[in-house]
């Protein structure tokens, strides 16, 4: 297992901007493996996206919220390579581009949701009863 690092480190930083990288070349990718001409509105677009995306996650670790991070990692993980899946496959032939992200979108969401979920469940569950 990964060992995360602890409640309020300054290690999270570090990672939120890993993931901000990791989610905006995804993104960038899944254009040029698409075979599509970016233009400098469109990355800024994918920055802003990739920035709430990795700051959701890296607030939630920095916090110290365990399952959420991790769930919502993992379906953004899973959104990544639904996305390059897609691109490479072209699966949606004329609406490639536009159906990985909103997939990587929609399965990043998705993932958030569950992670909060997880987390609720997770703090009933470590409350004992008296």
């Amino acid at each position: 297992m990964i060992k995360l690092p602890k409640n309020h480190s300054k290690q999270w930083y570090g990672i939120s901007a890993f993931l901000f990288f990791l989610f905006l070349c995804t993104l960038a990718g899944s254009q040029l493996l698409l075979h599509i001409s970016m233009d400098f509105k469109q990355l800024i677009v994918f920055a802003v996206i990739s920035f709430i995306l990795a700051s959701i996650i890296g607030t939630g670790g920095f916090f110290g919220k365990v399952a959420f991070t991790t769930v919502s990692f993992t379906f953004s993980i899973i959104g990544m390579i639904n996305v390059v899946f897609i691109s490479m496959t072209r699966a949606h032939q004329g609406w490639s581009d536009i159906t990985s992200i909103i997939s990587f979108l929609t399965i990043s969401l998705f993932g958030v949701v569950t992670g909060v979920i997880a987390e609720i469940i997770r703090a009933f569950l470590k409350k004992k009863p008296k």
